[in-house]
Formats: C-alpha cells, sequence, structure tokens
C-alpha cells in the first residue's frame, strides 16, 4: 500500500511541476524526479524513520535554474515522506491495535467453560486459536459463583513479529474487550504453554468444590501464570492427567510442572467515609492450593 501511495503522489507532482517549467534546463524532467526522491529519502535510526534527505537539500543543494519548480519537488517528496513513512503506519498501527467489544453475558463461575470462551473470542476476532501461548489469566469470583473479574492474554508469533492479545471481560457491560498489540522481536514469555491445552486443564478443575473446600471468604480466585514450577519432594501435590485429578504421594520424588493456583481472600481491613460507606478494603490471599499439568513425576 505504501508502495503504490508513494508512486501516486511521484506520478502527480510529476505531471504539475513540469508544466510549471520556467527555464531551459537540461534533464529537466529527470532532475524534478531525482529532487523528489531525495526529498522522500529517509534514514532509519532506532527504528525511527527520519527525512534525511530533505535536510541534505536544504543544507547543501542550490539550484540555479527553475529555484521554486525544484524546491516544490523536493517538498513534495518531503510530503510523500510524511505520509508513507510516519501516517500510514501509523492509521495502521491504530487499526490493528484497536480495541474490540465481543458482547457475550456470563453466567456463574461455576457453570462456564473457559475453554469454550477462549474458543469465542478467538472465532470472534477470526484468529486460528492453535499456536498461542499463555501469557496469563486470572478469574475472580464470589462463593455464589458471580464473577467480578476476568481476564487472559495470549501471545503468537506471525513471520518475524510477535503479538499479544489482552483479554479482559466488562462486567458492566456484559462484554469482552480484546486489544491487539506488537511486540518486539525476540520476545519470550512462556514460549512452551499452549492456551489450547491449558484450557482444556483447566475445565478439570471443579471450581464449585473448591470454593466450598476452601469455607466462607470474602471471594475467590484462579490464576495461572504459565510457569512451570518443581516441588521438591516431601509434598502431596494434585496433578491433572488425563482428564482426571490424582495426588502424587510423598515417596515418588521430585514432580514438576505447569501450575494452576486457587485462592480465597481474606478481608484484612476497610475504610468507611463519614456516612458510614466503604470506601476502600484490604485483602490477602489465604487457603491456596495448586494443581499441576503436563507433569513430570520423581525426575531430577
Amino acid at each position: 500500500m505504501a508502495t503504490i501511495v508513494y508512486t501516486v503522489i511521484l506520478i502527480v507532482s510529476f505531471i504539475f511541476l513540469m508544466r510549471k517549467k520556467d527555464d531551459k534546463d537540461n534533464y529537466f524532467p529527470l532532475k524534478i524526479i531525482g529532487y523528489f526522491i531525495l526529498g522522500s529519502f529517509e534514514f532509519k535510526l532506532n527504528q525511527i524513520s527520519l527525512p534525511l534527505g530533505f535536510i541534505v537539500y536544504l543544507i547543501f543543494f542550490r539550484p540555479k535554474l527553475n529555484i521554486q519548480v525544484k524546491r516544490q519537488a523536493a517538498t513534495f517528496g518531503f510530503f510523500a515522506f510524511i505520509i508513507v513513512q510516519w501516517i500510514i503506519p501509523g492509521v495502521i498501527n491504530s487499526y490493528e491495535n484497536r480495541s474490540i467489544s465481543i458482547k457475550h453475558e456470563l453466567g456463574s463461575v461455576h457453570e462456564v467453560d473457559f475453554q469454550e470462551e477462549n474458543e469465542r473470542v478467538m472465532h470472534e476476532l477470526n484468529v486460528e486459536s492453535s499456536g498461542l501461548k499463555l501469557e496469563d489469566f486470572e478469574v475472580n469470583y464470589t462463593e455464589e459463583g458471580r464473577i467480578t473479574d476476568l481476564g487472559w492474554k495470549l501471545s503468537g508469533q506471525n513471520e518475524d513479529s510477535y503479538f499479544l492479545y489482552q483479554i479482559q471481560y466488562d462486567l458492566d457491560k456484559n462484554r469482552y474487550q480484546v486489544m491487539k498489540s506488537h511486540l518486539e522481536t525476540g520476545h519470550h514469555s512462556n514460549p512452551f504453554l499452549d492456551a489450547e491445552y491449558f484450557f482444556e486443564n483447566l475445565n478439570v478443575l471443579d471450581i464449585r468444590d473448591i470454593t466450598y473446600a476452601k469455607g466462607d471468604f470474602s471471594s475467590y480466585g484462579i490464576k495461572s501464570t504459565g510457569e512451570r514450577i518443581h516441588y521438591s519432594e516431601g509434598n502431596h501435590t494434585p496433578i491433572i492427567s488425563d482428564g482426571k485429578i490424582r495426588l502424587v504421594e510423598n515417596d515418588q520424588g521430585p514432580v514438576e510442572g505447569y501450575i494452576i493456583s486457587t485462592y480465597a481472600m481474606k478481608k484484612t481491613g476497610e475504610k468507611r467515609n463519614d456516612r458510614g460507606n466503604i470506601t476502600q478494603e484490604s485483602s490477602e490471599s489465604t487457603k491456596s492450593s495448586e494443581y499441576l499439568f503436563d507433569a513430570n513425576v520423581g525426575e531430577r
């Protein structure tokens, strides 16, 4: 697209300037094109395009014939530089990184199929979910199952560029808000945890049973950062395997795998205004339990 726009500006400028020739000037058409190209010449510094050609023209070039026409040719080239190197990439970047809304009402966390929710979002974005990696996942909810916060991040690679989908559920408007951003080349964050595999294992957990087992608290949460952890010998470790949960006994050795953390939030304090209304609450995590999947047992 940028090449087409540049070519169109060059042709239109050439036709316009050829009619404004005042002095007899050998090779005038070639000189007009040369000044245009000079004005549009770029120099990249730390991935930023700078109008080096136009600066060189202003400092060093002093034409003696058709001065105004040649100055205009360089100026048109500079405008072409601005449009092609700054405006078009900015517009494309803004379009690609725009926030996308997906209308959908969630029910109780006890009934939500998170694998299905992820597939729903990817389908609405017209994105192939296979190959995407989990960057982060977190859901917070009340004992009754009302979701108070839900979001996750997925990353992927397209040719030599990396991108990140930040998915956040808007509770007030019953919709997903998705923001796509591009990452710097060489980004490496949890490159091994396949997102589909994570949601497949997350769905094995019975959130209702996990919640009631922790007792009565103000809120609860489930979180994963896609990290692999290592448990030493002597721990009872719940492992998700083949759609079931089993407990690794003490004598089976160390355990390594991806982690899903579940926890309750205990209220530790609050602030009230003059009317007695709560304006701020503080809490801390308690009753945490962790589940591993894709686990290696007894390997040192």
